[in-house]
């Protein structure tokens, strides 16, 4: 059975006789021009009725919990500048804990709590991806995935806020990740 590195090898010839010129892939390995790939540093209080930035996540020296190829993510203030205009893949995959211990009576039977990933910190509908989940009044862990294409300006930046809509606090877990790439210019 041929190796891998000569199956490739036959891949690229036969591209290249397809194409009938110089396959300018063919030559080089795909390369990930810039990524991230974090955990938030501790858990965070999001208080009732309230909007909150994300932050911080873990530090470039904690390795199991960050991953970053360029410059872009700052840990300490949860952003992820793009060092160049392009479309990113954006993804936060979000751990939380309803700190509603009890049913009140007058509690409304679903609140509900709205992630999303802006840019500039302007939630609005082209700059930003969303998503609104339902709380439970009885408490309790839930996880909202957020994830979708967003195209960023050079020097722009993107963040995670969470607007909690509902009666009581919420715990965001420290498993919670967000992460980025881009896919295309």
């Amino acid at each position: 059975m041929p190796h891998h590195a000569e199956l490739i090898q036959d891949f690229q010839v036969k591209l290249k006789e397809m194409v009938g010129t110089h396959c300018l892939l063919c030559d080089q390995t795909p390369r990930v021009a810039t990524a991230f790939h974090c955990r938030l540093h501790h858990n965070l209080l999001v208080q009732r009725r309230s909007l909150q930035e994300l932050q911080p996540f873990n530090t470039p020296s904690n390795t199991e919990q960050f991953h970053q190829r360029g410059q872009g993510f700052n840990a300490s203030s949860g952003r992820y500048t793009a060092p160049v205009s392009g479309f990113y893949q954006l993804t936060a995959s979000l751990l939380l804990e309803s700190n509603e211990s009890q049913k009140k009576p007058h509690a409304r039977q679903r609140e509900s709590v709205k992630a999303s990933i802006c840019i500039e910190s302007l939630c609005q509908s082209n700059v930003s991806l969303e998503t609104v989940t339902g709380v439970s009044t009885t408490g309790g862990e839930f996880s909202i995935l957020l994830t979708g294409t967003l195209y960023l300006q050079a020097g722009e930046y993107v963040s995670i806020l969470i607007d909690n809509g509902t009666g009581s606090a919420l715990t965001i877990l420290q498993d919670s990740l967000f992460s980025g790439i881009l896919i295309g210019v």
